[in-house]
């Protein structure tokens, strides 16, 4: 754009030259001159981006490649969430370089939004205090909560660095609305993702399962509030229009979908395998994970026991497996309890 500017100026000068030719050589001087002008208002106009925190905000909510180079061609780190802060380190025409999740690579600066306000950095960030849920945290609003119509009223919460994997969340339990976390492919080519210190327990038990014959396919893993909200929201309709008050309707939908906010989806821990019926409970890949799942930290967060579905309050899921550590899904394994009874959270 630049040069383009130049080579018109250039040539307007040319033309003023030539209809102006009576004129003494003291013109071309000043003709000369404001070339130079036009030279130095083009740098002194450059965008300086170098240092400064850009808010990601894609077109679709998909969130943004980091990639290892300035360029389309360039393999993918990780994915930035829509929402998260980055500061820019360097900048290569269109592309900037920038820190995010342990990594360093490149990012198309058309989907960054330079932001000033240090309220969204903090709100935008990924986890970075508090504690696992507990009665001193609740910071929601007892009478305004979106779905307090059907009895629904759960705690906010955040999550502590030092036990964020055994973060509870379930219908008592919610993360902010504005909570994204940082993100990383669960596995590589899959386009599917999770929480950044997630992904490479979930790469290492997809690799070891492969390794005998086994795929455990990474169906679905991180989904953003809107996301939990719309498919919630569908679910009420869905029984609505069966004839359900709609009280009722939120109160059934809650036992398939969770609310949103409250699904450990929301929050990268968790990812549903293979495909999400009943009789994946009987593949060679549910039996995998059964014997092996804890010795990568996944658990069976939904398990068919009636007992233990009156815990969880949620139907039976032989899919949705759980991150939690080694040590908790071993001592989880051998106990048969469930997240909520293991942290002594059973309401």
């Amino acid at each position: 754009m630049k040069v383009k500017k130049f080579l018109a100026l250039v040539s307007a000068v040319i033309l003023l030259t030539s209809t102006l030719s009576a004129c003494s050589g003291s013109a071309d001087v000043e003709l000369e001159t404001n070339v130079k002008v036009e030279e130095v208002t083009e740098k002194e106009t450059t965008t300086v981006v170098e240092g400064k925190k850009f808010v990601v905000k894609t077109n679709d909510g998909s969130g943004l490649n980091l990639r290892a180079g300035a360029g389309t061609e360039f393999d993918v780190l990780t994915t930035i969430a829509d929402g998260h802060t980055v500061m820019i380190l360097d900048q290569q025409g269109s592309w900037a370089q920038v820190n995010y999740g342990g990594y360093t690579g490149w990012v198309n600066m058309d989907y960054l939004n330079e932001t000033t306000t240090s309220a969204t950095e903090v709100e935008t960030k990924a986890p970075s205090s508090s504690s696992t849920p507990s009665a001193g945290e609740n910071t929601s609003s007892t009478s305004g909560y979106l779905y307090s119509y059907a009895g629904f009223n759960p705690t906010e919460i955040t999550i502590k660095d030092s036990s964020w994997n055994l973060t509870l969340l379930n219908r008592h339990y919610t993360l902010p609305e504005g909570y994204v976390p940082q993100l990383a492919e669960a596995v590589k080519g899959s386009g599917v993702y999770l929480d950044y210190r997630v992904a490479p327990h979930y790469q290492e038990m997809y690799d070891a399962a492969l390794a005998e014959g086994i795929t455990l396919t990474p169906n679905s893993g991180y989904r953003s509030y809107q996301t939990q909200k719309n498919s919630f929201e569908n679910k009420i309709n869905y029984y609505v229009s069966q004839g359900y008050d709609k009280a009722t309707a939120a109160q059934t939908a809650a036992t398939i979908v969770l609310l949103p906010g409250t699904s450990e989806h929301n929050a990268g821990f968790a990812m549903d395998i293979g495909w999400v019926t009943d009789d994946f409970g009987y593949s060679p890949a549910f039996a995998w994970l059964q014997e092996n799942a804890h010795n990568y930290g996944f658990i069976l967060r939904y398990p068919a026991d009636e007992a233990k579905k009156a815990i969880t309050e949620i139907i039976y899921e032989p899919w949705h497996w759980r991150y939690v550590g080694v040590e908790a899904a071993t001592e989880m394994k051998e106990s048969g309890q469930v997240l909520e009874e293991y942290l002594g959270k059973v309401n």
